[in-house]
C-alpha cells in the first residue's frame, strides 16, 4: 500500500498538534511541514514574558529542537506557500518548489491588523507576532522610556503589564468605551482599568489615535482625535488579527474572513483541512461562524484535524471563547458570550464584592457566558455547565455566582483542565 503524503502549512500549535496526531495513527506516512518561521513550535503567547525578562529564548518553544527529527518530519523553514492547486493536489512555494499531497492542513495562523494611521511608516511602529518583532521593539532599549499600545484587548493588556515590568512608562489607548470589548462588560472594564492604573499604567478608553508623530524618522509620540498628545519612542498596534488566507485565492477552498471548516476540521475540498487562527469554526453556543484565536483552541483543533487526516472520526466540540489573565495580581477569566449589558432575550446576574466581580449570562435557562474578576474559583463548575448545556432554574442564580466550587459534587472529568474541555470520561487522554 502506498504511503500517504501529508503536508502541513504552519508550525504553530495547530500544525504541531496535528502532526503529532497524524504520527500517532500513521507511522509510515510522509509528513512535510512548511513554515515561515525558522524553528517549529514557537509560542507567540509567551513573547511578552520574554520581553519582560521572565523567559530565555529557548523557553519560547513548546517542543525542543529535536522534535522534527524524532517525529520524522521534513521541516521546511523560512518557506512561504504562494498558491495551492487543489485539483492536482499541489502547493507552490515562494522559492519555486512544488510539493504534492494526499492530505493537506492549512494552519497558517493570523497576522496583526495594521490601522491606516497617518505617520505609521515611522520607525518604532510595530506589531507583535514573531520573535523578531519583539526584538525590534526592544532594540536600542537604552533609549526606550515610553511606549504607547493601541488596543486594549487581552494581548495589549498583557504586553502593557510586561513592558511596565521592564521599567517603561506605558499607555494603553482603546477606541472602544471599554477594554476587551468582545469579552468584558463596562463594570469588568472599570475594575481592570483601576488595577492597571494602580500598577502604574496609563489607560484611556473611547479615544482614537489619528497620527503618529516623529522626529528624524523615529516615533516621538501620537496625536488623538481630541487633540491630546502622548510622547513615546514606540507605538505597538494590538488591535486584533486577520487570518492568513491570501495564498488561497483561486484554490477553490471556501473562505469567509478565514477558512470555513466543519466540526471535523474539513474544508469544502476533500482532503484539505484547516485549524487554528486561520479557521472559521462553529460556535457551540450560537452555531455562528467564529474565529476562536486562542492557543488552546488552536491546539485542540489541530488534534482533531490530524486524527481525521489519518483516518479518524473525531469532532471538535465545546467551541467557545475562553481567556484567563493575571494583571498585576488581579486574576481575570472570561468565557463564552459574557459581554452583554442588557438584552431582552438574556438574563444577567452579577455579584460584586470589595475585590471581586462575578457575572453570569443565561439564555433560555442555559449558561452561555461568564466573567470572573479577582476571584476565579468555581470556573470549572461554570464551564462544565456551559459544556453540558444544563437547563438551570433562574431562581437559583445565587448558587451559580458562588465561588465555592467544593459545594458542587462534580465528577473529576468535568470542568477545566489545562485548556482542554472534556465531555465524557472516555475522552480523557483522547480529545476534547
Amino acid at each position: 500500500m502506498e504511503r500517504l503524503k501529508y503536508v502541513i502549512i504552519g508550525s504553530g500549535p495547530a500544525g504541531i498538534f496535528a502532526t503529532e496526531a497524524i504520527r500517532a495513527r500513521d507511522a509510515e506516512g510522509t509528513i512535510t511541514m512548511v513554515s515561515e518561521d525558522e524553528n517549529p513550535a514557537r509560542s507567540p503567547v509567551m513573547l511578552t514574558y520574554w520581553m519582560a525578562g521572565h523567559l530565555t529564548k529557548e523557553m519560547l518553544f513548546f517542543r525542543d529542537a529535536s522534535w522534527a527529527k524524532e517525529k520524522r518530519i521534513d521541516f521546511r523553514s523560512n518557506s512561504r506557500v504562494v498558491s495551492i492547486d487543489t485539483a492536482s493536489k499541489r502547493i507552490t512555494l515562494a522559492e519555486g518548489y512544488e510539493l504534492h499531497y494526499d492530505r493537506l492542513l492549512i494552519a497558517t495562523g493570523a497576522s496583526p491588523i495594521s490601522l491606516p494611521i497617518r505617520g505609521k511608516e515611522s520607525k518604532g511602529v510595530n506589531s507583535l507576532r514573531f520573535l523578531r518583532d519583539a526584538e525590534t521593539i526592544l532594540k536600542n532599549a537604552s533609549d526606550l522610556k515610553k511606549a504607547v499600545i493601541i488596543g486594549g484587548g487581552f494581548i495589549g493588556l498583557k504586553l502593557a503589564c510586561h513592558l511596565k515590568e521592564r521599567g517603561l512608562q506605558v499607555t494603553v489607548l482603546e477606541k472602544e468605551p471599554k477594554l476587551v470589548a468582545r469579552m468584558f462588560d463596562l463594570k469588568a472594564s472599570r475594575i481592570v482599568e483601576e488595577r492597571l492604573r494602580e500598577g502604574g499604567l496609563g489607560v484611556e478608553t473611547d479615544v482614537e489615535v489619528v497620527e503618529v508623530l516623529n522626529e528624524k524618522g523615529w516615533v516621538s509620540g501620537v496625536r488623538l482625535k481630541d487633540g491630546r498628545l502622548f510622547s513615546c519612542q514606540r507605538v505597538i498596534e494590538a488591535v486584533g488579527v486577520r487570518p492568513n488566507i491570501q495564498f488561497l485565492a483561486g484554490s477553490g477552498v471556501q473562505l469567509r474572513d478565514g477558512v470555513l471548516v466543519n466540526e471535523r476540521a474539513e474544508t469544502n475540498v476533500p482532503g484539505v483541512y484547516a485549524a487554528g487562527d486561520v479557521a472559521m469554526t462553529i460556535d457551540s453556543i450560537t452555531s455562528e461562524r467564529v474565529n476562536n484565536a486562542t492557543w488552546s483552541a488552536a491546539a485542540r483543533q489541530g488534534r482533531v484535524a490530524g486524527l481525521n487526516m489519518a483516518g479518524g472520526q473525531q469532532r471538535y466540540i465545546h467551541n467557545f471563547t475562553l481567556n484567563a489573565l493575571n494583571l498585576f495580581g488581579l486574576q481575570v477569566m472570561t468565557a463564552g458570550h459574557s459581554y452583554y449589558q442588557s438584552e431582552s432575550d438574556v438574563d444577567l446576574f452579577m455579584k460584586e464584592e470589595r475585590d471581586s466581580y462575578r457575572k453570569i449570562v443565561m439564555k433560555d435557562k442555559r449558561l452561555i457566558g461568564f466573567i470572573l474578576v479577582g476571584d476565579v474559583s468555581g470556573a470549572g463548575f461554570l464551564l462544565s455547565l456551559m459544556k453540558r448545556r444544563v437547563e438551570l432554574s433562574l431562581d437559583r442564580w445565587d448558587h451559580l455566582l458562588s465561588s465555592r466550587a467544593s459545594d458542587y459534587d462534580l465528577p473529576p472529568y468535568l470542568g477545566f483542565d489545562h485548556g482542554f474541555l472534556f465531555e465524557r470520561p472516555e475522552e480523557i487522554g483522547e480529545l476534547s
